[in-house]
């Protein structure tokens, strides 16, 4: 008897197994995102195998507009428990406990060495290469490593490093953001307009975080390139009107970053006519109750930045006012750039891709190609 009740036990194992990972294959293959993410949450607190979390892991990474907050909590999934997979982000975790530790008590060259030990220890557990199911985690402590090196100055350093982190990467924008200030920080003007350039692609929402038109304004100062300039500060006027008057909207701010972006994306998804979707499996309610739950998330996250993000703009406009004066000389002309290279356009002096189309790859590339036009002065 015992023996009948094991094999119906392992029967039943492998046909919810099959199940399961069936019914991921025809979410994937329907297109079905919204389906798919409603039905990893009505099964995130049912043990899985290795190999079944895996696959569910896979199918994420690869669909990213079901949301990049789902990818990050199938990671604290039940199925990890006790399982070697937690032994190795134990170990990790004792590296980055101790690097955030140094990074709050300022001491910014030891939290560097702390996250350089962790992305060594990803790599050295997977016969030196990161394995697919911790590229988020090895790009984060990238992200850290190259945040340490700025807080230390290191500026050029801290460039190269954020020049390692790929546009998949769920904060590529932040990141082109912080390059951005690396850029400016090491002089090197192009690197700095050509990491605004990629924050201002297609692939994103229009605007950009108030600082990276201040940036703009003091670069364009310096090369006395006042086409450019005036541009920029039309472009921050136009920013503050939408923002007051409505017509940037909570959807478009969650273009700002490919994280909420991938809510946006899923929202805008929903709204399309699609003949393969599984009902049998996730019903019409359910859908709708969990896209309710993803407007009125990504609603609140804006109505919080909103005050925030006006006031911002605000700031700048008065700082672009002095930078943009005739009778200020508080920043000396730069007569060349330290380097020229290709890609993008938007209005400034670079190279067209595609003829205008983005694409994603080609984010985190540009560089900016336009020359100095400041009057050359005469030596006595």
């Amino acid at each position: 008897m015992k023996v009948f009740i094991f094999l119906f036990s392992f029967l039943l194992t492998l046909e919810t197994s099959a199940s399961f990972i069936g019914n991921l294959n025809a979410f994937e293959a329907a297109n079905d995102d919204l389906g798919l993410r409603v039905y990893l949450r009505k099964e995130f607190k049912k043990k899985k195998t290795i190999s079944e979390w895996f696959e569910a892991r896979k199918i994420l990474t690869r669909r990213p507009k079901i949301g990049f907050d789902v990818v990050a909590a199938w990671d604290r999934q039940i199925s990890l428990k006790e399982s070697s997979l937690e032994k190795d982000a134990n170990s990790l975790a004792i590296f980055l406990d101790k690097a955030d530790e140094y990074s709050f008590l300022k001491q910014f060259d030891k939290s560097f060495e702390m996250y350089q030990r962790a992305a060594r220890f990803i790599k050295k557990n997977n016969k030196n290469k990161v394995p697919k199911g911790n590229q988020l985690i090895y790009l984060n402590v990238l992200h850290q490593m190259a945040r340490s090196l700025y807080a230390q100055k290191r500026f050029a350093e801290s460039l190269e490093v954020y020049d390692w982190i790929p546009a998949s990467y769920p904060q590529i924008r932040q990141v082109l953001f912080e390059k951005m200030w690396a850029a400016f920080r090491a002089d090197k003007y192009d690197f700095a307009l050509g990491a605004i350039a990629s924050q201002q692609s297609g692939y994103f929402s229009e605007y950009l975080n108030p600082e990276s038109y201040l940036i703009k304004i003091y670069i364009f100062k310096k090369l006395c390139r006042k086409k450019d300039l005036n541009y920029t500060l039309r472009s921050i006027k136009e920013f503050l009107t939408h923002l007051k008057n409505g017509k940037l909207t909570y959807l478009d701010w969650a273009k700002s970053d490919l994280y909420y972006m991938s809510l946006a994306q899923l929202v805008e998804a929903s709204s399309k006519i699609n003949e393969s979707i599984r009902y049998d499996l996730i019903s019409k309610r359910e859908r709708q109750e969990e896209l309710k739950r993803v407007h009125t998330a990504l609603k609140q996250k804006f109505q919080i930045f909103r005050p925030m993000l006006q006031m911002q703009l605000e700031r700048v406009l008065g700082y672009a006012a002095l930078a943009s004066a005739q009778d200020q000389d508080f920043l000396k002309p730069v007569k060349s750039l330290p380097e020229a290279s290709v890609l993008e356009s938007r209005g400034y002096e670079l190279w067209p891709v595609n003829d205008g189309e983005e694409w994603l790859d080609e984010i985190g590339t540009h560089v900016f190609i336009g020359d100095s036009e400041c009057v050359p002065t005469k030596e006595p």
